[in-house]
């Protein structure tokens, strides 16, 4: 009996906790199922909205002639002044001279700086422009100069320029900035990387501009780049050419600067005349100076195999395309052959990341000049575009896409024209000076450009920089 007794104690015991087990069981599952009360903390944050900053462009002043003096040989002067032409749409543009690097006779000789404000809580900046040009003459240095006043930068090149017998180039670097820029200027060459130890530490004050003379840096270049970068500051830098063969000037030029290293660049505008006259001075063993050619800078550590196509601004396409292979680290310049007098889009396709620009000369019943053509990104749907007064002033437009696109143009003052661009191809329209406002060219590139006489500048568009975007702050 009293083991059927414990058996049974046991047996109570063992099922008991069985139970137990159970309703504990059953408790998590159903704590697992119930919804607890969750603690979250935020993380703290706050959005800055930053002021907008002002926007400045930069005209690059008058065309400058190295003194006559033997003994201050490097020291530049003021060649007369520059016509200018800015404007918005709506806010008051502010103006100011900056300090000239240069002897100057009158307050207008100095490089210009425009400002803008940007209104608080704008989305887009305003729409601003500025550009400026010569029409200078004198015994040495005749031609005409046009640049856009553009806004400075950190990093920008320069393709354009000349050291060998009778080119002079002067870089011009200009400071808007209320602190002083450190500038160091990197030339490379036909034969490679120039050797130029004065190009780095160069010293361009808050609010002034610097001159730097090329020569000095590259000597005998035949086609120099020029890389310019700052710390501190920032700089619009414009490169001046001037060519004197003999006695007699044969055209000078303010050169902005052209696009930074991409596997494709698009030169629009690229404006070719008198090429008969032209031609007709060329030796039978190669081509001068005077000959349309395209220049092409390889940065990077391996060679580039370009081709390079023109395309007429009537939409069709001209010449042959030009194949060639460009040395690492080189510059090289490739003749345009096979074209005709007009107005052309410039394509340069490569298999690796190159600078490129263009170069044309004209020859008129009493005077001689060229131009450089350079690359440039697209421009905005809306763009502000200045013209200064010079001779026969053109509006250019280039149209890599596959449709052909409407742009509607809007002077100051007049009735609004539209120009149909072509699909992969370009258009052009006269104008006169002024301002004009585009819309619908977003995704083209743009330029405008000046002929007359013997006279010869262009200048390309660009779109404003963007505004500062809000910023998330989470403190510590």
């Amino acid at each position: 009996m009293a083991d059927k007794r414990a058996l049974a104690k046991i047996g109570v015991r063992a099922l008991g906790g069985v139970i137990g087990i159970g309703v504990a069981v059953v408790a998590v599952a159903g704590a697992s199922l119930l919804p607890l009360p969750s603690v979250a903390v935020d993380v703290p944050a706050s959005t800055v909205h930053p002021v907008p900053a002002d926007q400045q462009r930069v005209c690059p002043g008058p065309v400058l002639a190295l003194a006559a003096d033997a003994g201050q040989a490097s020291r530049p002067a003021a060649l007369g002044s520059p016509t200018v032409a800015y404007g918005t749409d709506g806010p008051e543009v502010r103006t100011r001279g900056l300090q000239p690097d240069a002897d100057t006779g009158s307050s207008d000789q100095a490089p210009t700086a425009l400002t803008v404000s940007t209104p608080q809580g704008a989305e887009e900046p305003p729409l601003f422009a500025g550009a400026q040009v010569q029409d200078a003459v004198s015994e040495d240095l005749a031609g005409l100069a046009a640049a856009a006043c553009s806004e400075p930068s950190a990093d920008s090149w320069l393709s354009a320029g000349s050291t060998s017998l009778g080119q002079t180039s002067l870089v011009l670097l200009s400071n808007p900035t209320s602190v002083d820029a450190t500038v160091s200027l990197t030339v490379y060459t036909e034969s490679g990387l120039a050797d130029a130890p004065g190009g780095t530490g160069i010293t361009v004050p808050a609010g002034a501009q610097k001159v730097v003379p090329l020569a000095g840096l590259a000597p005998a270049a035949v086609a120099p780049v020029v890389h310019v970068q700052t710390t501190g500051g920032q700089v619009v830098a414009t490169i001046q050419q001037s060519f004197e063969q003999g006695i007699q000037p044969r055209g000078v030029e303010q050169a902005g600067a052209t696009g930074s290293p991409s596997r494709v660049q698009r030169i629009a505008g690229v404006t070719i005349a008198t090429l008969a006259a032209v031609t007709a001075g060329q030796s039978a063993e190669s081509v001068g100076v005077d000959f349309p050619a395209v220049r092409i800078l390889v940065p990077g550590a391996e060679d580039a195999q370009v081709t390079i196509g023109a395309v007429g601004e009537n939409g069709t396409a001209a010449g042959n395309s030009y194949a060639q292979t460009v040395k690492a680290g080189n510059v090289a310049e490739i003749p345009l052959g096979n074209l005709k007098d007009g107005s052309y889009t410039v394509t340069v396709n490569s298999s690796v990341p190159v600078v490129a620009s263009v170069r044309t000369s004209v020859i008129g019943s009493k005077a001689r000049d060229f131009a450089w053509f350079a690359s440039s990104p697209t421009v905005s749907d809306k763009q502000l575009v200045a013209v200064p007064t010079g001779p026969s002033p053109v509006l250019h437009f280039a149209n890599a896409g596959e449709k052909d696109v409407p742009v509607t143009v809007t002077p100051e003052s007049g009735a609004p024209f539209t120009v149909t661009v072509p699909a992969e191809g370009g258009a052009k329209h006269a104008v006169k000076p002024g301002t004009y406002t585009v819309e619908g060219a977003k995704g083209l590139i743009a330029s405008v450009s000046f002929a007359g006489d013997g006279l010869s500048s262009s200048f390309a568009l660009e779109p404003p920089g963007p505004l500062a975007a809000p910023i998330d702050v989470y403190p510590r």
